[in-house]
């Protein structure tokens, strides 16, 4: 009978092939027992887990009692607040943004709409007054607008259905991550205002506080607590991006 010309290949093969020893080694986490701590809590342990492979080979992937591969990573308690922290993303339309008093001893606040007419309004001016002047009225502009519309972004991902839970999670990972940018256009805007600039006929408009000069001082004094609230919720929202 002639010889099988395969076969010295095969005995090859199967000589470079690891033992069965070795691969247990390999799916029992034994790679590199020198460079690593140990798994196990015990050698017993370990026997017990390698004996579960041998008894379920090339039927199912026995693993320990708990692996955080199980974990869910959207609970019900994480959906609620995200949905409540998009809402509140959402109704930062609706608060105060900017505070003032005038030498009449009025207090006066604007809320979401006048105050955007306002930066707008003024956009020019704010960058006739000086470069750290105009970025920061931009960067509140930026703010005021992608405040609710990354809140229904959010809700609307929330709660629509997608393909697969991996599909979803991807989705929803990116406008959540996306509260991080009120975060820095909010830190952005307090160092221009240590740059700091001179409004044009800033002193005239009859307001005790601020001064005639635009700061630090000037934007906490101007701030309400509509930005404060934004940059919170986007924090809280940009931190759960970090478990998807």
């Amino acid at each position: 009978m002639a010889e099988n010309p395969t076969q010295p290949k095969k005995e090859a093969l199967a000589a470079k092939l690891p033992s069965e020893d070795d691969r247990y080694r390999y799916i029992g986490f034994g790679v590199y027992p020198k460079g690593a701590p140990k798994f196990w809590k015990s050698d017993a342990e370990e026997q017990r887990f390698l004996e579960r492979i041998r008894a379920a080979a090339g039927t199912m992937i026995a693993e320990r009692d708990f692996s955080f591969l199980h974990a869910e990573v959207m609970t019900m308690i994480d959906r609620v607040v995200l949905t409540l922290t998009a809402l509140i993303m959402i109704g930062t339309a609706l608060m105060p943004w900017v505070q003032f008093r005038t030498i009449a001893g009025t207090d006066f606040s604007l809320y979401w709409g006048a105050a955007l007419g306002t930066l707008f309004g003024g956009l020019s001016t704010a960058f006739a007054s000086g470069l750290a002047v105009g970025l920061s009225a931009l960067c509140a502009i930026l703010m005021m607008i992608g405040g609710p519309i990354l809140g229904l972004w959010i809700l609307a991902v929330l709660w629509t259905k997608a393909k697969t839970p991996d599909a979803f999670l991807l989705r929803l990972r990116r406008p959540i991550k996306l509260g991080y940018v009120f975060l820095y256009l909010g830190a952005a805007v307090a160092i221009l205002a240590f740059v700091g600039g001179r409004i044009p006929g800033f002193e005239t408009w009859g307001l005790i506080d601020p001064g005639e000069k635009y700061g630090f001082g000037t934007l906490t004094t101007l701030a309400s607590f509509g930005p404060y609230v934004l940059v919170a919720m986007g924090v809280v929202a940009a931190v759960k991006s970090g478990d998807l």
